[in-house]
């Protein structure tokens, strides 16, 4: 009787909450699909759109996320419906699809922005405050840089510089590359691509709060701009053709607002708002600001932003949607539905700001300690990989094709694996395939160096199995962008991180399967060991690690296997090899690219698993 009253309770709530949540749905509501190609300040942008259109027109937001080239594409096959920030000068197919008809320009968000190589302003001025002086007093422009390639040291190779360039993909990538060279950077300086904006705008953070040297691209507005006080370089000033070849500052982008043609007719009154939607630089690198300084949501923001800027409600809308805004801007709604559909605010507990200012605070006390570890991780990495290049490229195919014979007994084995890897070669990614085994081998050997001492000792210690156990589990299942962040944060963007965050996430199985195999030797073989006058050692190195050998050993394939599929996700911090290609394949939508290069991957991972697999069933035999 009571279950069935309880689960008369539960309907009966449920049905409540339902109606009060809907109590302001009358109208039907109209869906509209943004585009989100992952930056802050379009982020920004479509919450405020998406809080008017809410409010003032019943539409209801979807939104769609990609990089820039995988949105583009998405607005114009219609799966997206509006663009709010659409930079024509980085989408390299803009012109060709406003030429198909099925695209039109509503408004120009803003047209004052400015982007190029930046450097933070303590370097030419230096900062008292911090204690910094002046390290380049004359650098003023671009070219100017040739004299100071020793301040901006490359960690992974000291006898040059490193210019930070755009992200993979845009187009302004190209521009800035050309540049480099066609100023005769390439020379002194490494051009490296950081793999993402995120990592990009830590590698800023983090040597701005050190007080370190970093010169790179940036663009204006972002919460970089807002936060840190930065100078572009100056340049020749701006001549298209002459900035298409990099000899020339860039103009102000247009950021467009550009909606799909079925819009117009999907909601009029809300595309008739979009193309009267106008905002600035300095407004959105104020919006960022915001953002940044308190930590708020980009609704939050977009509240915040519309409520001090009331004016711009004035100039989008008509008086009467204006008034519909500013109601549910001024609205207090403390009802109970509010409180049975929404998290009370009054509970919630903000804990990103101890962490980051932790995570800072350690950046800026021992960042000296970090940087020594870096540099060790470092030399390691490039040690594999100069090795890896030394070897002569008929070398390493015919030890291939040796290894897959002595492994599988099979001639046919070892020369399909020799010709897996030649046809690498003529992909043209043979450099690039040392440059992503390096990595893997660095931390392969790192994960092993960790793993089988903890996988001993978890199958031995209760209290450590207890410990472990939790730790393991958060290791497998945390996105691996969580722990990429701090990574970044305090060791730069390169092949570091890359490693120390594809051991975080590889070193996990061979801790378990080590335990595993260990606790699974048939205790009468111990036993027998023991009562032979074995001491404890001896038992588990003469006797259990042996007999666990084949578990252990195909703990270390799934470490590997676990390290390859990082490759990729690692590009996005600027581990350069395999990764980076489809990494830049995907920003630009060229499947082919991806596609080979993806290949070869695929090719290095079944190549190493079914060596170490067949390694394994030696073992077992």
């Amino acid at each position: 009787m009571r279950k069935k009253i309880f689960f008369l309770l539960l309907i009966i709530c449920t049905f409540f909450i339902s109606a009060c949540s809907n109590t302001d749905n009358n109208n039907e509501k109209v869906t509209v699909t943004f585009s989100d190609a992952g930056w802050d300040s379009i982020k920004f942008h479509n919450a405020v759109a998406g809080y008017i259109g809410k409010h003032a027109y019943n539409v209801e937001q979807k939104t769609i996320m990609g990089s820039s080239s995988i949105v583009q594409a998405a607005l114009v096959r219609g799966d997206i419906d509006v663009n709010m920030e659409l930079w024509v000068d980085n989408i390299p197919s803009y012109h060709k699809d406003m030429k198909t008809g099925k695209l039109v320009n509503l408004s120009t968000n803003f047209d004052d922005n400015k982007q190029g190589f930046y450097v933070p302003r303590y370097i030419i001025e230096g900062d008292e405050d911090r204690g910094i002086k002046p390290l380049a007093p004359n650098l003023k422009t671009v070219k100017d840089l040739k004299k100071y390639s020793h301040l901006f040291k490359d960690p992974e190779n000291p006898d040059k510089g490193r210019i930070y360039g755009a992200v993979p993909g845009w187009a302004i990538d190209e521009i800035m590359y050309k540049k480099y060279k066609a100023y005769g950077l390439n020379k002194d300086f490494i051009y490296f691509r950081a793999g993402s904006e995120a990592a990009s705008n830590t590698a800023f953070i983090s040597a701005y709060t050190k007080g370190e040297p970093i010169v790179g691209y940036n663009y204006e507005p972002t919460w970089i701009s807002g936060k840190l006080d930065l100078v572009l370089l100056k340049d020749a000033p701006y001549s298209q053709e002459a900035f298409e070849e990099g000899l020339t500052e860039a103009r102000s982008v247009p950021v467009l607002v550009v909606a799909n043609k079925q819009l117009l007719t999907k909601a009029p009154e809300f595309t008739e708002f979009l193309k009267h939607y106008h905002t600035s630089s300095a407004l959105t690198a104020e919006a960022l600001t915001y953002i940044a300084d308190n930590k708020a949501t980009y609704e939050e923001t977009a509240i915040w932003f519309l409520k001090k800027h009331p004016e711009l409600l004035a100039k989008w809308l008509p008086n009467d949607k204006a008034q519909l805004v500013n109601d549910a801007l001024n609205e207090k709604n403390t009802s109970s539905s509010k409180f049975l559909t929404e998290f009370p605010e009054q509970l919630k507990i903000d804990l990103t700001a101890p962490i980051d200012n932790f995570i800072k605070y350690i950046n800026a006390k021992y960042g000296q300690f970090f940087n020594s570890i870096k540099d060790i991780l470092t030399a390691v990495i490039l040690g594999i990989e100069n090795l890896l290049n030394l070897i002569p490229w008929w070398v390493t195919i015919l030890l291939t094709v040796l290894a897959g014979k002595e492994t599988s007994g099979k001639w046919r084995n070892g020369v399909l694996f020799g010709l897996s890897l030649f046809a690498i070669g003529i992909f043209g990614y043979w450099n690039m395939m040392n440059e992503t085994l390096a990595v893997v081998i660095a931390s392969v050997i790192l994960s092993l160096l960790i793993g089988l001492p903890l996988g001993i000792l978890v199958s031995t210690n209760k209290l450590a199995a207890d410990i472990m156990r939790p730790l393991l589990d958060a290791m497998q299942t945390m996105p691996t962008f969580v722990y990429m962040i701090p990574a970044v944060m305090l060791l730069g963007p390169g092949k570091v991180p890359a490693v120390l965050a594809t051991v975080v996430y590889a070193v996990v199985p061979v801790i378990r399967l080590t335990s595993h195999g260990i606790q699974q030797v048939d205790q009468e073989i111990v036993e027998a060991a023991v009562s032979f006058g074995s001491s404890r050692w001896q038992t588990l190195f003469k006797v259990q690690i042996p007999q666990a050998l084949p578990t252990i050993m195909a703990g270390v394939n799934q470490t590997m296997m676990m390290a390859i599929a990082m490759v990729v996700t690692c590009a996005m911090i600027g581990a350069n090899g395999l990764g980076m290609e489809v990494l830049i394949a995907i920003n630009r939508t060229e499947s082919g690219r991806g596609f080979i290069a993806g290949i070869s991957i695929v090719i290095i991972a079944i190549i190493i698993d079914r060596l170490t697999q067949s390694i394994v069933k030696n073992k077992k035999e």
